[in-house]
């Protein structure tokens, strides 16, 4: 009489433990990547938004400066004297600096307009604000195009060089009599997080 000898195959309670213990560590690993290339991509996306900003800015405000002309603008009210370009540090919400541009493109003529444009930066919650009147001498109903240049902003300095002398306030016209444009402006931006933007442009495209 022969006794057979019966193998039963599989795992026992140890190793299938053991299996479990290593894929936990796997899986644990895996996740941890995929969360950190989640979080490195989002980083990126968020750093070339701020330098995409930043370069936008950057660029609109020295155009702006450098377009900058010595036209008068006629206030609202229709009495005051006209005023030219108007800097100091922001108050409040009311516009730091304001002057008038040249360099409105108008290709053949197409809109019955000049190429003079009226600009104005403001300070609003945090935000630094770009606002454009459709016309440099403005009524109550004269559109207003409005853009965020920069956000998280603390507060921005200003400085005006004219020869050897530099100020942080300038008005043309009104009671100042001043008829005149400076040199050079330059503009500092300091942001919530402690970093700054500094930029400077020759007035009135000055070379």
């Amino acid at each position: 009489m022969r006794s057979v000898r019966e193998h039963q195959s599989g795992f026992t309670l140890a190793e299938t433990l053991v299996a479990l213990f290593i894929l936990a560590i796997v899986s644990a690993a895996g996740s941890a990547l995929l969360i950190g290339a989640t979080t490195t991509s989002q980083q990126l996306r968020d750093q070339e938004k701020t330098t995409r900003q930043l370069d936008v800015a950057q660029r609109l405000i020295r155009q702006d400066i450098m377009a900058m002309s010595d036209r008068m603008i006629r206030p609202l009210d229709g009495f005051s004297e006209p005023i030219g370009l108007v800097g100091e540090q922001p108050r409040n919400e009311a516009p730091f600096l304001q002057f008038v541009r040249t360099g409105w493109i108008n290709p053949g003529y197409a809109e019955q307009r000049s190429g003079l444009q009226a600009v104005q930066y403001v300070l609003r919650d945090g935000n630094l604000v770009r606002e454009v009147g459709l016309r440099p001498d403005a009524t109550a109903g004269t559109p207003i195009s409005s853009r965020v240049l920069l956000n998280h902003v603390r507060t921005v300095e200003l400085e005006f060089l004219r020869g050897d002398q530099v100020s942080d306030f300038w008005r043309n016209g009104g009671e100042t009599g001043i008829d005149v444009l400076p040199d050079l402006i330059e503009m500092t931006v300091r942001f919530e997080n402690g970093t700054s933007l500094s930029l400077a442009a020759l007035s009135g495209g000055r070379v």
